[in-house]
């Protein structure tokens, strides 16, 4: 049998030292383009293969991470794994992707088990905000999303807060005073502050927010349509709804469907999130717009920083990303 190319034999054709063509290997940066295009050209005419098994022993890495999400049946986790794995993949690094099925029992057994230990670190959107046994976690982790402000780990979020607090005022200054929200937990950030802006934003314009109005619900789309359902079936319905998260607001659009009531006309919303489904409704429906794929991308070069140099950032990191009101037709303008 013909032996498999090593990286010597790339080197020695194009007379480069091993180092400069294993740099280009691990997408190290301390390479010229033209060195690097000769480098990748002959291994792809080569068809070599790194032996990345061997480089882990050496290096006592795996060359593996791994992203552990609720779901992955959600366009912003997907969105976010995505973000992960180009990252990962230009440094020379693999992704494993696991759902928790939105379970902590699973969340809980994936790390502390066999697979959960045998990577280089983790990327995680938990599920519980109960985190305390990733305190015992031996390698690196970032939370991306959701995190819980009890414990101190790196981690990459958007201004919930300040989302939810301009989605409620665009209704607001658009006429509206009985608005719903429909949102989840509160024990992770997420919830917290979504639901924070929400009520801030009422308070200064003095509007009291109607207890009849608020829905604490799972991110489900199957919540988003019940509590709407119930929400537009009450003698005094609210004239707008905030949703929370895509989910809820999927939701939200299928329970004005089939209640067979005009959006932007019998009533008004506003999602936290883009989706398909709120760009292609007719009217399109207003929400508020964060980077996904931009998360996954930081919370994959905040890991493999620490991965690649333990002494680096000691001192956890928090990394909060701007959101914007993207308007369309989905609010209707009071007198």
């Amino acid at each position: 049998m013909k032996k498999a190319p090593t990286i010597t034999d790339v080197a020695r054709m194009l007379n480069l030292s091993v180092s400069t063509v294993s740099r280009v290997m691990n997408g190290r940066d301390r390479v010229s383009d033209e060195t690097r295009k000769k480098v990748l050209d002959a291994v792809k005419k080569m068809n070599y293969v790194p032996n990345y098994a061997a480089v882990s022993i050496v290096k006592k890495q795996s060359k593996v991470i791994v992203a552990l999400v609720p779901d992955l049946n959600t366009p912003f986790f997907l969105s976010v794994v995505q973000g992960i794995e180009e990252i990962a993949k230009s440094q020379g690094f693999f992704t494993m992707v696991f759902s928790s099925n939105g379970s902590s029992l699973e969340e809980h057994a994936f790390i502390n088990g066999t697979m959960g230990r045998s990577v280089d670190g983790a990327i995680v959107i938990p599920s519980t905000p109960d985190l305390s046994f990733y305190t015992d976690y031996s390698k690196p982790i970032v939370f991306v999303d959701r995190f819980n402000n009890d414990y101190s780990f790196d981690s990459v979020s958007v201004d919930n807060f300040r989302g939810s607090y301009i989605a409620v005022e665009h209704m607001i200054k658009m006429g509206h005073k009985k608005i719903a929200i429909i949102t989840g937990p509160k024990e992770l950030n997420v919830g917290q502050e979504r639901y924070w802006g929400f009520d801030q934003a009422m308070r200064e314009y003095d509007i009291k927010p109607d207890d009849k109005y608020i829905r604490i619900c799972d991110w489900t789309e199957s919540d988003g349509y019940n509590n709407t359902k119930d929400l537009l079936n009450m003698e005094d319905p609210p004239t707008a709804i905030f949703a929370a998260n895509e989910n809820i607001c999927r939701g939200i659009l299928k329970a004005i469907h089939n209640l067979d009531i005009e959006l932007g006309k019998d009533i008004s919303l506003v999602g936290f999130d883009d989706n398909e489904l709120a760009k292609f409704s007719n009217p399109k429906v207003t929400v508020i717009s964060r980077a996904t794929n931009e998360m996954g991308k930081i919370g994959a070069s905040l890991l493999l920083e620490k991965i690649n140099n333990k002494e680096s950032h000691s001192i956890p990191q928090g990394i909060c990303l701007p959101v914007k009101l993207i308007i369309r037709g989905s609010v209707k303008k009071l007198n």
